[in-house]
């Protein structure tokens, strides 16, 4: 069984060394054209910019009063309902409106993807508005920040009479992401190559198998 089991061996070797420079070539070829198409894929401009939550106390003849742990409790809650109302379809929509520009799509799930929302902590709101275009973005942004101060003074009118919530929105800042050509033709390369000769491998399995 040991012969045989060593020619099985030099027979695998053989098939890989046969086919090398076929899988090679391949490999070389795709990672060009992902590079080419990688290259040409446009970036997308993210205007970033955040919520900070406080509390206000109003006079109240109630016996009640909110001490540290429920105020905080109180402005915790409140940061996720802005978080939640910054990506509702609705203040998207009125966004695009408000900045004037025409919406670029009617799924909801599509609108959901250009403003992003996330509360990083107790009484931080994180927000980022993306575009392809970075004059876009940022009138977006500026139309956004005016329709969420629309939606947070009504919330504060139905609210609670003895709190109200004040939000201040930071200095926003612009970024600029596109794909990396680089690495995504080198993950292909050696997708391809590494692919290329388990499927050599799979075929001499399935001949010895066979024979």
């Amino acid at each position: 069984m040991f012969p045989d089991h060593q020619n099985d061996v030099v027979n695998t070797l053989y098939a890989l060394r046969r086919n090398f420079f076929l899988i090679l070539g391949v490999s070389i070829v795709i990672s060009i054209l992902a590079y080419g198409i990688a290259k040409k894929v446009p970036g997308v401009y993210e205007v970033h910019f955040s919520y900070m939550v406080s509390m206000e106390l109003q006079d109240t003849p109630s016996a009640f009063r909110y001490d540290g742990f429920y105020a905080l409790s109180a402005a915790d809650l409140f940061s996720a309902t802005l978080a939640s109302i910054a990506i509702s379809p609705e203040t998207i929509v009125a966004m695009f409106h408000r900045a004037g520009i025409s919406l670029p799509t009617q799924d909801a799930t599509d609108l959901g993807r250009i403003v992003r929302s996330k509360k990083e902590a107790s009484q931080f709101v994180h927000l980022t508005v993306r575009d392809s275009s970075k004059n876009n973005a940022e009138k977006l942004t500026t139309a956004l920040i005016s329709v969420m101060n629309e939606r947070i003074e009504e919330y504060s009118k139905k609210g609670l009479s003895s709190i109200s919530f004040q939000v201040i929105p930071t200095q926003s800042w612009t970024s600029y992401s596109a794909i990396k050509p680089l690495p995504v033709a080198s993950s292909l390369f050696m997708l391809v190559f590494v692919g290329g000769q388990i499927v050599v491998l799979f075929r001499e399995a399935i001949r010895r198998g066979a024979t």
